[in-house]
């Protein structure tokens, strides 16, 4: 069975940017209100989520387990960058 890239991709992104958002808050705008905060972690998805829609790599197919290995990825980056 084969999927689009696109969800599996989508939440490594989400889950790699969390934990980077988490381990190195200072780069992030750490001074500033939640609102600020989140307003530039969304900015951020976005534009990487763009980007990969524009470049086209969201449409390529791949294997059920790979796309599995991609999601559980993004978590286990998430998980280990908890501060």
């Amino acid at each position: 069975m084969y999927w689009k890239l696109r969800v599996p991709l989508f939440l490594f992104v989400l889950g790699t940017i969390s934990g980077l958002v988490q381990k190195y808050p200072e780069i992030f705008l750490v001074n500033t209100s939640y609102f600020i905060r989140s307003t530039v972690f969304i900015g951020l998805v976005g534009i990487i989520f763009t980007i990969l829609e524009k470049t086209k790599i969201n449409e390529k197919k791949i294997h059920f387990t790979i796309g599995i290995g991609l999601i559980f990825l993004g978590v286990l980056i998430d998980y280990m960058m908890e501060a």
